[in-house]
């Protein structure tokens, strides 16, 4: 075992609701480590070259703002990033992200460690004390007095012993995954319009279980040659395993090339066009769910439900990817921002660890709501911002809700106002020979 390292709060995962929860916990003066599996931050944005943060707005009504509104904003005011759909998602190349998200971590001094996976979590009784984690040299005993989920499928979580949930009630299967992969070499001026390609796939049977056409241009200007497509789907996916994540990529990347030949034949502007990408990482929709003391519902969701601990609002529609069929789009429209409560991010059966992100305490079909990346982004915020107050307290469940929230109405995160390259904040627990 190698030397052992101390943080206040431990982050596990580094897509953006991780993210987003170590940035509020360092503004709020907490010492704060992060890992994570692949070698950049940013998640399935970045790593599953998604490329797209969505979720904030639908029919102008507002679901998420605060550290997540204002990060999509300062990448549009640097020309980072486009937003569109009326500020509902921000499309970004990949490595503008990755580039803000390292500027981020190196402002507030915050201990990043890539290529590194979590293999175990050390317990006595209910209260988590170490981390366990895998790295290029070694394992490495990481200490915490609060630790973060946020590894998207609940893997800490999961190792803490605590119980989930996975898949539809009628038999386990999860939703479908999809594996993003970016097309280049397009001739773009004899393109057609989007939804005249939509026609196109739908117009015969197809190799690939989805009946609409999804992608989206990564935006390198206005001259942009390169797609991102979001149209393979694993069915009966298991994506809790190696044998599983390999079986689906085998899937996808066949898939893909069926893709690319209906555009190259079908799709004029298409004809010299390549694949020049796969995502290093598999778009996993869907696992585990730690079952926290409160379940979402999708009748919460639907019927806009508001609740007394909520933390954060979702607007983003039922949108249930079919495990085992066609994927046909949207499910049911959810016509109001509803509450998700804190106790969603409260598993059970620990102390000190919550949930940030796609694996909080919902229903099957909530779930297909809640997992959307704003929304995320908006849970890890109160999550990071609670991690005061739980340390202080020794318990997740004795903060007060309504304190949190309002004293995050009033952060105003330091790394926006700050100029570009500017110095790291000082901390005086900062010791990178440690590191």
């Amino acid at each position: 075992m190698l030397s052992e390292l101390e943080y206040d709060v431990l982050v596990c995962g580094s897509g953006m609701a991780g993210i987003t929860a170590a940035a509020a916990a360092a503004e709020d003066g907490l010492s704060v480590g992060v890992i994570e599996y692949f070698g950049e931050p940013g998640g399935i944005p970045v790593s599953g070259r998604l490329g797209s943060i969505s979720g904030f707005t639908r029919l102008d009504q507002v679901a998420v703002g605060g550290f997540p509104r204002a990060f999509a904003d300062r990448l549009d005011a640097r020309g980072k990033a486009l937003v569109q759909s009326g500020g509902s998602n921000i499309n970004l190349p990949p490595t503008a992200l990755v580039s803000e998200i390292f500027d981020l971590l190196d402002f507030y001094r915050i201990g990043f460690y890539g290529y590194s996976k979590l293999t175990g979590l050390e317990k006595t009784q209910d209260t988590v004390t170490s981390a366990l984690v895998a790295m290029k040299e070694g394992v490495r005993r990481i200490g915490a007095k609060l630790f973060i989920d946020a590894t998207g499928d609940g893997d800490a979580a999961a190792l803490a012993g605590c119980p989930f949930m996975k898949g539809r009630p009628s038999d386990g299967k999860v939703q479908s995954a999809t594996l993003i992969f970016i097309i280049g070499g397009l001739d773009r001026a004899r393109m057609p319009e989007y939804m005249e390609i939509r026609k196109i796939w739908k117009s015969k049977v197809r190799q690939v279980p989805i009946n609409h056409s999804v992608f989206q241009f990564v935006p390198h200007g206005e001259n942009s040659s390169e797609i991102a497509v979001n149209m393979t789907h694993a069915v009966n996916a298991d994506p809790l395993s190696s044998a599983g994540l390999t079986a689906m990529r085998r899937t996808c990347v066949k898939q893909a090339e069926y893709l690319l030949d209906f555009f190259r034949t079908e799709i004029p502007g298409f004809e010299n066009a390549w694949i020049s990408q796969f995502a290093p990482q598999m778009g996993v929709r869907d696992s585990r769910r730690i079952l926290g003391d409160c379940v979402l519902t999708a009748d919460d969701v639907l019927s806009g439900r508001r609740f007394e601990d909520e933390i954060a609002l979702g607007v983003w529609n039922i949108d249930v990817h079919s495990p085992d069929g066609v994927h046909t789009g949207v499910g049911q429209a959810v016509k109001a921002p509803y509450g998700i409560p804190y106790r969603c991010i409260t598993p059970k059966g620990v102390k000190n660890l919550l949930i940030a992100g796609r694996s909080i305490s919902c229903d099957f079909e909530a779930f297909s709501s809640t997992r959307i990346n704003a929304v995320c982004m908006a849970v890890g915020e109160f999550a990071g911002s609670a991690a005061r107050e739980i340390i202080s307290s020794g318990d997740i469940r004795r903060i007060d809700v309504k304190k949190i929230r309002a004293k995050m109405r009033d952060t105003s995160y330091r790394f926006f106002s700050a100029p570009r390259n500017a110095p790291a904040l000082p901390r005086p627990w900062y010791d990178p020979a440690r590191e």
